[in-house]
């Protein structure tokens, strides 16, 4: 481990005093425009890591230790990784940036310098060898279906987890040389996911009204928020996007709230440490007031649904009492007819009549009542899925369906039963007297 910490210290050192061309991949590490003292300084280096690497000079050939001169500089040195699946490991700087660059998600990385372990909401990090549980968080909406960006390819980051750090950044974690790498990138691309315009030119613009840009994120930009810009900043991105239902309208009260800030003239950095805990805080309370009128809302459309439920039902028993009349005034008029049979001469057929039509009265009289119930049954499903959505499921049982089947079930009794004593006193009627 101290060999590998040795050989990415002299390689990230190379490339700051950009003495060599650094450039890595999950399998390789390649090391060019290497002058023949550095050359000669990192083969012990190489030779100690032991793993597979080869020296090439500038025709080309692959060259040995005694042929480190500056005849046959410069030289391009190839490293190859040991495999390790279902890791990514990196050695240098450079090989971070260009990881980082590709936004993947959902994967643990392991670097060589790396002293304190850090996850986002995508990715974790954590020094080379350690092991670590992580679970990513899932999916939310993508910055770039909320910014509008001009850039070919977008500057907006496709997956906003892979910049958002789980937690606030502690004091031990901002001192790492390693994730101020990782901070610099994540807090350029947060701010600009947080905008809502990206320019040509990379500037950031802020609808507010009034109409505000600030000028392109830049490097350095970690350094410029501070440990306090940078969590107040993280804190903001985690706010808008942590709902991706609600995202779109956090977004847009955040914009709005830059906005009407009157940000200070400077770096888009400066500008973000001195106001985005406002901004955060004005955003905040401006959904807050949102939520009170979609609160409002909900409660007056819950009390046209019960005032839709009390109708319904007082329909129903209305329903049940016409089938309770008709079925009495039918069994009297049978009753009368039984009587009339026995002790006068009234023709059997005009008898019979009167009872079919005491009969026909009941059986309308039952089948509308149905068939309001059905209809009436069919209109709430729909309500169910269209308007009341926004309902529990207990609480919609609560309201509507428990006191719906229970005026059901009272119709439905009555109707049964009326019927079943009226075709038996048809029955009377015509077969027995």
């Amino acid at each position: 481990m101290s060999s590998l910490r040795a050989l990415a210290a002299a390689v990230d050192g190379l490339s700051a005093r950009r003495r060599a061309q650094v450039t890595e991949t999950t399998s390789a590490i390649t090391i060019a425009a290497l002058g023949s003292n550095d050359a000669v300084e990192l083969h012990p280096l190489l030779s100690a890591l032991q793993w597979s690497f080869e020296i090439m000079d500038s025709a080309g050939e692959r060259a040995d230790y005694t042929q480190l001169t500056a005849d046959y500089a410069p030289f391009v040195v190839t490293v190859s990784k040991p495999e390790n699946r279902g890791v990514v490991q990196l050695v240098t700087v450079e090989g971070l940036r260009s990881f980082l660059s590709q936004e993947q998600s959902d994967v643990m990385c392991e670097v060589a310098m790396l002293a304190t372990s850090f996850s986002s909401m995508s990715t974790s990090f954590v020094p080379w060898g350690a092991s670590s549980i992580f679970s990513p968080a899932r999916a939310t909406k993508s910055p770039r279906q909320l910014v509008r960006d001009h850039n070919l390819p977008p500057k907006t980051p496709s997956d906003i987890r892979v910049w958002l750090i789980r937690n606030e950044v502690s004091d031990g974690l901002w001192s790492d040389a390693i994730f101020q790498v990782f901070a610099d990138l994540s807090a350029q691309h947060l701010m600009r996911a947080l905008s809502g315009e990206i320019k040509n030119d990379g500037v950031l613009v802020f609808r507010g009204p009034p109409h505000t840009q600030i000028d392109a994120p830049s490097d350095g930009a970690a350094e410029k928020l501070g440990l306090s810009g940078y969590n107040q900043l993280r804190a903001s991105a985690a706010w808008v996007y942590e709902n991706e239902l609600e995202a779109e309208r956090r977004h847009g009260l955040f914009v709005a709230e830059f906005g009407r800030t009157h940000p200070p003239q400077g770096a888009a950095a400066t500008i973000f440490r001195e106001i985005v805990g406002d901004v955060l805080s004005g955003a905040k309370l401006a959904y807050q007031l949102s939520l009170s009128d979609i609160t409002r809302e909900a409660i007056k459309a819950q009390g046209d649904l019960r005032k839709a439920v009390a109708d319904d039902t007082a329909k129903l028993a209305d329903n049940t009492r016409q089938v309770a009349a008709a079925v009495a005034a039918a069994l009297a008029t049978c009753v009368g007819l039984v009587a009339a049979k026995l002790t006068t001469s009234t023709p059997e057929w005009v008898l019979k009549s009167v009872a079919a039509v005491a009969a026909i009265y009941v059986a309308s009289v039952v089948c509308s009542g149905w068939v309001f119930m059905s209809v009436q049954h069919d209109m709430r499903d729909k309500w169910r899925s269209r308007l009341y959505r926004f309902i529990p499921d207990s609480d919609f049982d609560a309201m509507v369906k428990s006191p719906a089947k229970k005026a059901e079930l009272m119709f439905k009794s009555a109707a049964v039963a009326g019927g079943l004593a009226s075709c038996a006193a048809l029955v009377v009627v015509f077969f027995v007297y």
